[in-house]
């Protein structure tokens, strides 16, 4: 009688695939006003241009933005099976919850709605086969993320501060968190590290930039760099336009790539240890099969 490897004779208690969604990455931040979202379009559009199918979806309940900055602000489709159709916008497949809900209208929700909107969001989407599927979190630890971690699977994490004191140590926070949930966490990202003028160019640091680079290390992740601030990046924001989209050469752009490619390379470790611990307990159950 054939006898079943060790990996598949244990019951799988983590949470279920999402369909159509090879990997999960989440965009995260201690504390608001970071330029979390930005941060999450712009890398969901350069893994786009990067040839990967990327999807976006805004879980930010409370102050969702993904809609206007990846300029959709229209509802979604629904599919015949109910399904919500996400709007493809620059590359990538965006699902957000203002698209869903008038602008003047508060979400204002409890635990148990929370988790259920968190469910429908990413599970109720008839997305297409994506390889990547972006989420950007809304600030701080609270319901979302925990239901998140909790049943969602997700590949990584990237925490979004700004190189001050006190974002930082709420992105220490973050980090914390995500490791207590076995969830790693790619790096930090350095927001809003600098100022270009737009009349020279002359570059202009904002904060002392030894401040993340030292939550970095203590808590072992990497530095994933830093995005400089700048006048252009946000009136394109605000029209829709992603700044790799819209400046695809520019810096800022240049930036948002190097981070995209940080990212996928981050995604191939954790396959790479995936395949080794599964060869691993394959090895060990042959040893004892054959004994």
């Amino acid at each position: 009688m054939d006898i079943p490897l060790i990996r598949d004779s244990i019951a799988d208690t983590g949470p279920a695939p999402v369909a159509g969604v090879r990997d999960i990455v989440l965009v995260g931040s201690g504390k608001g006003g970071v330029g979390k979202s930005t941060v999450a379009v712009n890398l969901a559009a350069a893994l786009a241009r990067g040839d990967l199918r990327t999807g976006i979806v805004d879980l930010d309940l409370s102050g969702p933005s993904v809609a206007r900055l990846a300029g959709t602000e229209a509802a979604p489709d629904l599919g015949e099976d109910g399904r919500a159709i996400p709007r493809r916008r620059h590359g990538v497949e965006v699902i957000s919850v203002a698209d869903m809900i008038p602008p003047e209208q508060a979400v204002a929700w409890k635990g148990p709605l929370v988790a259920q909107a968190v469910e429908q969001l990413v599970r109720d989407v008839a997305w297409p086969d994506l390889d990547v599927l972006v989420v950007d979190l809304p600030p701080g630890t609270g319901d979302v993320l925990l239901t998140v971690v909790e049943q969602i699977p997700v590949t990584g994490a990237v925490i979004v501060t700004t190189p001050e004191r006190m974002a930082s140590v709420d992105a220490e926070r973050g980090v914390a968190l995500f490791h207590e949930h076995d969830i790693p966490v790619f790096g930090i990202v350095r927001n809003m590290a600098e100022f270009i003028c737009p009349c020279c160019g002359e570059r202009q640091a904002l904060f002392d930039p030894g401040t993340t680079r030292n939550i970095a290390g203590r808590m072992h992740v990497a530095d994933l760099g830093a995005i400089p601030a700048d006048l252009a990046a946000a009136r394109r924001a605000e029209s829709g336009v992603p700044i790799v989209v819209g400046e695809p050469g520019g810096d800022i752009a240049g930036a948002f790539f190097g981070l995209a490619k940080a990212v996928q390379r981050a995604i191939a470790r954790e396959h790479a240890g995936l395949q080794r611990r599964s060869e691993g307990e394959r090895t060990i159950w042959e040893l004892i099969h054959d004994d």
